[in-house]
């Protein structure tokens, strides 16, 4: 027994079928948009040298400088590090509680951008009369004292 198999075929369709499939191989499907390379950026600031950090208008109202709300608006900033430099022994109390009130904590408001970064070396043992101050320095980013427990450590050894 033969098995014959027609196969219907117009050579008017074939043609263009073919073409279409040919260019779909070279089509190279949606084009990605290349988006903007991402960084980090840090601000530093010492206790008394604040002027990357903010400033004050006439009336006494706190702002991030001009530099900080450029990072802000530049599209290409994930996160401006907040660093500080130098000694912070001269902090008491009331000088650590003040500083987070009334200029970080308005700064990190301002945008989530913001983020804390590196060590405050606080006068030994004012950050724990302040614990809900030094709660509030960690959870955002800074450590306080790192000195001392790399101390004990390497003493313990």
């Amino acid at each position: 027994m033969k098995l014959k198999q027609i196969v219907p075929y117009n050579i008017k369709k074939i043609i263009p079928m073919l073409g279409l499939a040919g260019a779909t191989m070279f089509m190279g499907g949606c084009e990605k948009t290349e988006e903007p390379q991402q960084r980090d950026v840090e601000i530093t600031f010492a206790y008394k040298s604040y002027d990357d950090l903010f400033y004050d208008d006439e009336n006494g109202v706190r702002y991030p400088s001009l530099k900080a709300q450029e990072y802000v608006n530049d599209p290409t900033v994930r996160t401006i590090y907040l660093v500080p430099q130098g000694s912070w022994e001269i902090y008491n109390r009331f000088s650590i509680t003040g500083m987070r009130e009334k200029t970080l904590e308005k700064i990190l408001d301002y945008s989530p951008k913001f983020r804390g970064k590196g060590d405050f070396d606080f006068k030994v043992g004012e950050a724990s009369k302040v614990p809900e101050d030094s709660l509030w320095f960690v959870s955002n980013g800074w450590t306080i004292n790192k000195r001392l427990l790399e101390q004990s450590q390497q003493n313990q050894r």
